[in-house]
């Protein structure tokens, strides 16, 4: 239970990882809004689309955690790094990623309708131009009972990787 219990800790604060990662499950790919941001699922994951808003991703089964994906496209009054734009998001760190983009993520602790409720959230940005940037918003919610179970790990770890190899179409879509 202690090692279980480090490796949540671990993953959550960006040193390590879980066994159970998307080269564990079958996947399919994600392509959201006809490619404007692409990414990796499990098969079984169920998905779910606003005609004006994000996505919906989530396993069939009781309890499940849900994962929503949001896009925001903005210009900026002057040049901006993909880091810059995330300066502001409630994260401790912003990292940058290998392809240009960068990364903000944390967990947040809430209450929704009285059941006490855990988001983990990830914000990617991509700079299309030096003034244009979209941010790929992930909310992975789960039960506050859940947060530190063998599955939430697991489904952590898997979306972590999947997350970090987020790709931005090269043009805007929406």
């Amino acid at each position: 239970m202690r090692r279980f219990i480090a490796s949540v800790v671990a993953l959550l604060s960006g040193t390590g990882a879980i066994a159970g990662t998307v080269e564990d499950f079958p996947t399919k790919q994600i392509s959201y809004r006809g490619g404007l941001v692409v990414f990796s699922m499990p098969k079984s994951w169920i998905e779910e689309y606003e005609s004006e808003g994000g996505g919906t991703f989530y396993e069939r089964r009781a309890n499940a955690g849900t994962l929503r994906l949001n896009v925001i496209s903005a210009r900026a009054p002057r040049a901006v790094t993909a880091a810059q734009a995330l300066t502001n998001t409630g994260s401790s760190s912003v990292e940058a990623l290998g392809d240009g983009n960068a990364l903000a993520k944390g967990v947040s602790r809430t209450t929704e309708q009285g059941q006490p409720i855990t988001l983990f959230w990830w914000h990617v940005a991509n700079v299309l131009e030096t003034d244009h940037l979209r941010i790929a918003s992930f909310t992975y919610t789960v039960l506050g009972s859940a947060e530190l179970s063998v599955k939430t790990a697991s489904d952590l770890s898997m979306l972590e990787k999947s997350v970090r190899e987020v790709r931005f179409g090269p043009v805007d879509s929406n």
